[in-house]
């Protein structure tokens, strides 16, 4: 039960409901592992968050986290989502170096701290003037 005045922070999983979707986005009622900081979350009630989820694909952005059934958080498919609309319930945590390791996933994905992947897939786009 999530206690009264809950306000999630970085690193709790939570339950949230991830309909409605659209194409290859998780849905229905998962759990999803917080990103963002308690006060942004707190003041905005949102959250940053990555869903996850039992079916393990070995794809690269999954982080494997610790727990039964095994699940892994999907990196790549972060959102940000309305947290009291979307009733969040507080589940746990992930440890420390797991949230680093979605972190860092991430990081690569956005091209923050990765040279090589930062200008991959760039193209020229005429501007009109």
């Amino acid at each position: 039960m999530t206690p009264p005045g809950y306000v999630p922070e970085s690193g709790d999983i939570v339950w949230l409901e991830f309909d409605p979707q659209a194409g290859h986005e998780q849905a229905g009622h998962r759990p999803a592992v917080v990103l963002s900081p308690a006060g942004y979350n707190g003041r905005t009630g949102l959250v940053l968050c990555c869903p996850a989820t039992t079916r393990i694909k070995g794809y690269p952005f999954e982080v494997p986290i610790a727990g039964s059934p095994p699940s892994v958080v999907l990196a790549d498919q972060v959102k940000c989502q309305d947290w009291r609309a979307r009733k969040a319930v507080r589940k746990g945590r992930v440890a420390t170096h797991e949230l680093a390791e979605i972190r860092a996933k991430l990081k690569a994905l956005i091209g923050w701290g990765a040279p090589w992947l930062a200008h991959a897939g760039q193209h020229r786009i005429a501007h009109p003037r």
